[in-house]
């Protein structure tokens, strides 16, 4: 197993451009599960999907880069749905169902590109819209999300220490870990106490089962 050393990747952004969306799978699941439905029921329905943040006190607009953003933004609508990719979705399982997308979704899926964008600035924030079928203009949530939250993250950081960035992640790390062995604690009480309850309830049926008999 190859561990990332997290603050290395942060501090270091020498490259051209570090890409944060590096596939059309970087989505939620459901995503394409709702695809393939709107595709099949409403495959010419045109929408418009925008982002706005909510949150007025975070002004995404003064922190992030707008070419930048524009990179990024370009960068996903570079990207295809490779061969290797429709292949585990074609033939993989998943909640216990094997073929859940059909062939015909599949190669519909191998010509698909995130549509245009809109992004203007309003009162320090950034407003983003996407214009077209609903089936292209859904596939836009996840990966306009990841990148407004990744690039106004890189630019929190930007300016601080190595060391200063190993000892914040390393914090991270902490916390993180704490809530992974909560969890391995709560599911084994869980065993436990299903393990108990199962017993209670056949001793309690061999004692009727007893009393019947006498």
């Amino acid at each position: 197993m190859t561990l990332t050393d997290i603050a290395s990747r942060t501090y270091n952004h020498g490259w051209r451009l570090d890409p944060i969306i590096r596939s059309l799978l970087d989505t939620d699941f459901y995503k394409l599960l709702m695809l393939q439905m709107i595709r099949e029921f409403y495959p010419n329905q045109r929408v418009t999907f925008s982002v706005i943040n909510r949150s007025r006190h975070v002004r995404l607009a003064e922190t992030i880069d707008e070419g930048e953003l524009r990179a990024q933004l370009d960068h996903a609508r570079s990207i295809r749905f490779t061969k290797k990719e429709l292949i585990w979705l074609a033939g993989n399982t998943f909640y216990g169902k094997t073929h859940m997308f059909s062939p015909a979704f599949i190669n519909w899926l191998s010509t698909f590109r995130l549509p245009e964008y809109e992004l203007r600035k309003a009162d320090g924030q950034y407003e983003l819209h996407f214009h077209g079928p609903w089936t292209h203009t859904t596939m836009w949530e996840i990966p306009a999300l990841a990148i407004l939250n990744e690039l106004r993250s890189r630019a929190v950081v930007k300016g601080q220490g190595r060391f200063t960035l190993d000892v914040l992640y390393a914090r991270a790390k902490a916390k993180l870990w704490t809530k992974v062995e909560r969890l391995r604690e709560g599911r084994t009480w869980a065993v436990v106490y299903g393990h108990l309850e199962c017993s209670a309830r056949d001793g309690q049926r061999s004692g009727g089962d007893r009393h019947q008999r006498t």
